[in-house]
Parts: structure tokens; sequence; C-alpha cells
């Protein structure tokens, strides 16, 4: 019995160390099978990658050509400010369609995206719309952000006053030229024009004044001052004491070898506060909470008894007439959005290559002037899309190279996927 008893215990041992090679033959197996599974997803993985982000960054060119190429339709939305937002059809920043050179984008259409909220503003959603970059009803949704940086930039410091007081105005300027990345850059070829608004103080009358133009070379530094005592300290005392100095507008426009950079720099005295506003085509409009609640804003007259304004270009700085708009009727968004209330002003003649315009207003019960200035350009640090941009190898990052008027520009363009449905 005992031996029957140890061959049958002998027997089930053997049963089980089968077991045990067959379960762990079956892992080895199965590990392998995972393994070379997992090496094969990898293998797939890079190529798959690779060619998704091909697949974005082919998907981000097309975005940006008819971003940068195309008119859009209309072809004149962007000083066309009698058409609304969500009546227009094709998105485009182009004066025209693309060359094969250059991208010349619309200053107009740059201002209806800009950061200024009117009624003639486009936003973020309306603009990933007219792009067709998806929503939450797509399998896929994209995000982007385009910047306009300056290749040249320019920098002022006032380095002399003039007058004293209420009357104190900057007159002499140390200017700096620098890459976009803040290297100086000498041998810039300099061009600087000053227009300086006074009053007349026993007429109420204002004129604006304009005086040569001063040119200049930067130092291997980057730096090249202008001096503009004289004249200044000239226009105070012709006057006989009978002269208010309103505000300064220095204009600078730089040369490097064909690449052109313009800036203005609004110098007003101490009691004379800076209002910004919005230009498009030949109208101006600005915010008029910015001069109090309820206020009734008056542009000073000029000796001819209409209403003046200065219109920065790049060959000088022009006295321009401008006027009450038209557009009351036909456009009340223009007036009321957000529950503020915006003024429009008209040009009388816009020139070709306008910059900027700036004029002097006083509100009904508020002391002294303000100057108000409407740029046509790209301000510093122009953006448009998404603020806030991804970080990883799903963002594709381009950058072409764009002129406004003249001015060149390094359009930096990042794309990415906000997320993807697998089907």
């Amino acid at each position: 019995m005992a031996g029957r008893a140890n061959e049958y215990e002998g027997r089930c041992a053997l049963g089980l160390h089968a077991v045990y090679e067959y379960v762990f033959t079956t892992l080895i197996f199965i590990l392998i099978f995972t393994a070379s599974i997992a090496s094969l997803l990898n293998i797939i993985e890079t190529p798959m990658r690779h060619i998704k982000q091909q697949q974005l960054y082919s998907t981000a060119e097309t975005v940006l050509d008819a971003l940068l190429g195309t008119p859009g339709d209309p072809k004149d939305w962007g000083s066309n400010v009698t058409l609304r937002a969500e009546d227009l059809r094709i998105l485009g920043l182009s004066k025209g369609l693309k060359t094969d050179i250059i991208y010349d984008l619309d200053p107009d259409k740059l201002a209806r995206l800009g950061v200024m909220g009117t009624g003639a503003s486009i936003n973020e959603s309306t603009l990933s719309s007219l792009l067709n970059l998806g929503g939450s009803e797509s399998l896929t949704a994209y995000g982007f952000s385009l910047t306009l940086t300056p290749v040249l930039n320019i920098s002022v410091t006032p380095t002399g006053w003039v007058g004293e007081g209420p009357n104190l105005l900057a007159s002499s300027f140390l200017v700096t030229v620098t890459t976009h990345e803040e290297i100086p850059v000498g041998n810039v070829n300099l061009t600087a024009y000053i227009t300086t608004a006074y009053e007349v103080v026993s007429t109420k009358t204002l004129y604006y004044v304009t005086n040569e133009t001063k040119h200049g070379v930067t130092f291997w530094n980057g730096t090249y001052e202008f001096d503009y005592t004289q004249f200044m300290e000239d226009l105070l005392s012709h006057g006989g004491g009978n002269r208010k100095l309103a505000s300064t507008v220095l204009v600078v426009i730089g040369d490097f070898f064909g690449i052109k950079t313009m800036a203005t720099f609004d110098f007003g005295s101490p009691d004379t506060p800076l209002l910004r506003g919005m230009l498009l085509g030949k109208y101006i409009i600005f915010d008029e909470s910015d001069f109090g609640p309820n206020p009734t804003i008056q542009i000073p007259l000029g000796p001819d008894g209409f209403m003046h304004a200065a219109e920065i270009t790049f060959n000088s700085v022009i006295d321009t007439l401008v006027d009450q708009s038209t557009l009351h009727g036909s456009c009340p968004w223009l007036y009321d959005f957000n529950n503020r209330h915006f003024k429009v002003m008209e040009l009388k003649y816009l020139e070709p290559d306008i910059y900027r315009v700036a004029f002097m207003a006083r509100a009904e019960g508020w002391q002294g002037l303000a100057l108000v200035t409407f740029s046509r350009m790209p301000e510093p640090g122009f953006r448009i899309g998404s603020s806030f941009v991804p970080r990883g190898n799903r963002v594709v990052a381009i950058r072409r190279v764009a002129f406004v008027n003249d001015m060149a520009f390094f359009a930096d363009f990042y794309f990415w996927r906000k997320y993807e449905v697998e089907v």
C-alpha cells in the first residue's frame, strides 16, 4: 500500500510539474508576444506621428496662406465700416492676391482685428469660424496665434525740454534702433518730422505746426539724437505769451538697406492726457467715456473755422480737415457697443500712405486739451487668435515676412490641434 501511495504521489508531482511548465511557457509566450507588439507599435508610431505632424504643418501653411495671401470677401471689408463682422464671408488680410514675392497686408483689415473693442472689431470666435478651424461639433478643432513684429524697432527717450509747468514739452530726443531681438543696428538712415499743436489763448484757436525735415544715421550702438529745442523755443517766443503748447508728435522713419520701419511718439504736456482710437479707412473711432461720464466732445477750431487733424504719412505731416461722421443712422453699432459710447469722425481726404492721425479735443466741464491718436499700422505686440500657445511637438511654428505700407514685419504663426476624435 505504501508503494502504491508513493507511486501516486510521484505521478501527481510529475503532473503538477507539467502544468507549471505549461503555465510558464504560456506566460513567456505572452510576454514575447506583448513585447513584439509593443516594439511593432513603437516602430509604427514614429512614422505615424511624423505623418500627423506633416499633415498639421500642411494645414497650417494652407490657413496662413489664405489669411495673409488673399483679400477676403468682400475685398474691401477692412475699410467698409458698414459691413458687420457676421456678414463677412471670407477672411483675408491682403490688399490683393499674394504675389510670388511678398505678402502685402491691408492696415484697415488688421485694425479690425486689433485689441480695441468697438462695433467694427472682429472677435476671436468669429475669426476661428471664418477660417473654418472647427468647433465643438467638429471631429477636429484647431487653435492658432499670429503675431506681427517689426523687423526693425525704434524707441525714443526725451533728453531735453522747453517751457515750464503745464507748458512743458519734450524738445530733443535720443532715437535707438534695434532688431526684434533688441540688438542695436548701426548705419540706419533716419528721417524725423515733428508736429506741435498749440492754442492761441486769447482766441481759443488751435494750430498745428510742422518744421523742416531732419536726417541722421545711427551710430554703431544704434542711436542718434534729434534736437528741436530752437524750433520750439521760437514757437513759444513769437506768441508773446499768448501761445500754449498742447502736444508734440515726433515721427521717425528708419531705412536699413530697403528694410523700413516707422514709429510715432506722443509727448503731451503734464496736464494733457493721451487717448487712443481706431482708424478704419477715412473714419476715426474713439471711446467718449475716456473723457468722463456723459461728455460733450469738442475739437478746437483752426484759424479758418474748421476742425483740423494732423495726418502722418511716410513723406510728411499734413494738416487735414475732420468732421462729424454721417454714419450715425446707417451704422448704429459703431456708436454703441458693449455699453460703451463711441464717437465717429470723418477725414475729408485720406492720404494713400497714411500712418497715423492725431487731433486735439476737449470735453465740456473738463479743463485742458487731450491728444487723441489713431494708428493705422500694427502696434507693438500686435496679435490675433489665442493669447496662449501650448507647448509640445504638436504645435507648428511658421515665420513669414510681410509688409504693411512698406514696413517689414515678421509674421509668426503658431498652429495646433485643440482636440481630435478618432472614428
